[in-house]
């Protein structure tokens, strides 16, 4: 289930935040790829997923989503998971920013899809990315597109079994790195 992410979320003390922190530094080999989080990703603070998150958030038509698992019990808001009909209070499973409609092609970009890396291989990933693409298909969007840094063969992997395709090559926005564009249509 994915539910919008708060600013409340990531305040200081948040037990959302602290489950942020643990997903990111559970995650430490991509932001070794990626660079992001200096040289130990494995120790990034609270503080600065909130950073992070915070700066995905100020970009307008982005929105950040938890993903949760529903049946196991966990902290945070159980009013929003009565409303959207699930269990927001069950382990946070992963985090996800969609971009609504990128400036120049129109289509929504997911920029980032995270699991808990504890759990890599069990259909996770699948199962989050399954219910990106269903939410966009009942918003009427007809694709989706991403980027994968070109030094991350497991996520091109990932992503080519989930039927996307490269449809270009070059550098990021945000930080120059080389990336694969993909595309899928829904």
């Amino acid at each position: 289930m994915l539910i919008p992410l708060l600013p409340g979320d990531i305040a200081p003390g948040s037990p959302v935040l602290a489950e942020l922190a643990e997903l990111y530094a559970g995650n430490a080999a991509f932001h070794r790829l990626s660079g992001d989080f200096g040289p130990e990703p494995e120790s990034v603070s609270p503080t600065e997923v909130a950073g992070a998150l915070t700066e995905e958030l100020a970009m307008p038509g982005v929105g950040v989503f938890l993903a949760r698992v529903p049946g196991s019990g966990g902290p945070t808001r159980r009013d929003e998971a009565d409303a959207a009909g699930g269990d927001a209070g069950a382990p946070l499973a992963g985090v996800v920013a969609l971009l609504d409609a990128h400036p120049v092609d129109g289509f929504p970009w997911i920029g980032l899809l995270m699991v808990d890396a504890r759990r890599t291989g069990r259909g996770l990933g699948r199962a989050v990315a399954e219910e990106v693409h269903d939410r966009l298909r009942r918003a009427g969007r007809r694709g989706v597109r991403l980027a994968v840094l070109v030094n991350n063969p497991a996520a091109l992997a990932f992503w080519t079994r989930l039927g996307y395709t490269e449809i270009d090559r070059r550098p990021d926005l945000q930080a120059g790195r080389d990336c694969i564009v993909m595309h899928r249509d829904l």
